[in-house]
């Protein structure tokens, strides 16, 4: 599947055919914003350091705003993930005309999945929730969110595809059948329809992964005094230097590289409260996907958990997927033919939920999505002690391996 990065591409032949330089275009996809205030965060790591509190105390969370959820297997039972931008209807700017139904597409596919998932752990282990529970769940998800009639039948037809094979036991399917093809057939369909401006796609993958680097890289000199840093003073040297920063873009790429670091590890509280603050500014910056998905992933791993059997809070994660796609939007609308903003919000809002199976045999995708974005973090050369790692790091459910393939 395609989702991320690549629905932007259709802009690509307006940079090929711009005279402008190379650094003019690199500084143009910045908004250079103002900073955000982390005073409060500061404040709640005083107050941690004072009352010696847990990372885990919910006088904590409430101070840095993280909302803890109870041991919990949640269902999407309503369309209130729903995006409606009814601004942008009729735009003459292509992405922005379909953004909406871009993203309610995705959000269907991704949550009815969700569902799918929680009743597919039920038959292969412990019932996480009632068969009648997942199924009500999946078909309040109603298909009519979404104005495009060939999409919406497309997603109909999804839905109704995973609740016939829902009526039989998984013992019993087809050993050829693999309920994932459902999801991909009714992906080829957004496809179909949202990915119909491909110029060159590596010309442009290449140019995504030189702003990223770019991006990451405004903020090196002051993150070494980071790594300079002993252990006991690290967060409240990141915090300072993140407080001090001129603009929104260096905060971002302080905090993905504070993120994507070994001795980091121990700050993940402090690097999921910054993180949020920065989503819920509503300020831009091209990595701004970057930004949400390793704050998922972290969140997941530090408070929820890595077993298949977890809660995952989607619903609280695609608030601020919602949040951060219509900063997307926004930029877009300001820089009609800013294509790493239509980039960035197109690998927001294709990006799957975080899911129960997967890439991982081992448990949930938080820790492939963890290496993915942060290979820093579990990079070892032979001199290191891999016993070493963080004991919260430790892959757990080692019984799930063969419950799904």
């Amino acid at each position: 599947m395609k989702y991320v990065h690549l629905l932007a591409a259709f802009c690509l032949c307006c940079i090929a055919c711009s005279n402008r330089s190379g650094e003019e275009k690199q500084t143009e996809v910045f908004d250079y914003g103002k900073p955000v205030d982390v005073s409060s965060i500061r404040q709640a790591y005083d107050w941690y350091q004072q009352y010696d509190g847990d990372d885990g105390d919910s006088i904590l969370c409430s101070m840095v705003g993280l909302e803890l959820h109870e041991e919990e297997i949640f269902l999407f039972e309503d369309t209130a993930f729903v995006l409606r931008a009814p601004e942008y209807a009729g735009s003459q700017q292509p992405f922005l005309a379909i953004a909406e139904d871009f993203y309610n597409s995705c959000s269907l596919s991704w949550n009815v999945w969700s569902n799918y998932e929680v009743w597919y752990r039920g038959q292969t282990s412990d019932l996480l929730r009632s068969d009648e529970d997942v199924m009500k769940g999946i078909d309040v998800v109603s298909a009519d969110i979404i104005r495009d009639s060939n999409l919406r039948r497309a997603a109909q037809n999804f839905k109704d595809s995973l609740l016939l094979i829902m009526e039989t036991d998984p013992s019993e399917w087809d050993e050829d059948f693999y309920p994932q093809e459902i999801l991909i057939s009714y992906n080829q369909a957004i496809e179909s329809i949202m990915y119909r401006f491909y110029d060159d796609e590596e010309a442009f993958i290449a140019s995504l992964d030189s702003i990223s680097d770019i991006a990451q890289g405004m903020a090196m000199t002051v993150f070494q005094h980071y790594l300079d840093a002993e252990e006991e003073n690290q967060v409240p040297v990141m915090l300072e230097e993140i407080a001090v920063c001129q603009t929104f873009d260096e905060q971002c790429s302080l905090w993905c590289n504070w993120a994507n670091c070994k001795k980091s590890v121990i700050d993940d509280i402090w690097i999921t409260a910054v993180g949020q603050a920065l989503m819920e500014s509503g300020n831009y910056s091209p990595i701004l996907h970057h930004i949400w998905v390793i704050w998922r992933a972290i969140f997941q791993r530090v408070f929820c958990g890595v077993s298949r059997d977890s809660t995952i809070p989607n619903q609280y994660y695609n608030e601020y997927r919602k949040k951060c796609y219509v900063t997307c939007l926004q930029r877009i609308a300001r820089h009609p033919n800013d294509a790493y903003a239509m980039s960035c919000a197109a690998a927001i809002g294709g990006r799957t939920n975080m899911n129960r199976f997967g890439q991982n045999y081992f448990g949930n995708e938080a820790m492939i999505e963890l290496m993915m974005m942060l290979p820093n973090r579990y990079t070892f050369d032979d001199s290191e002690d891999l016993t070493d790692l963080d004991d919260a790091d430790d892959l757990t459910d080692l019984d799930d391996a063969d419950d799904f393939e």
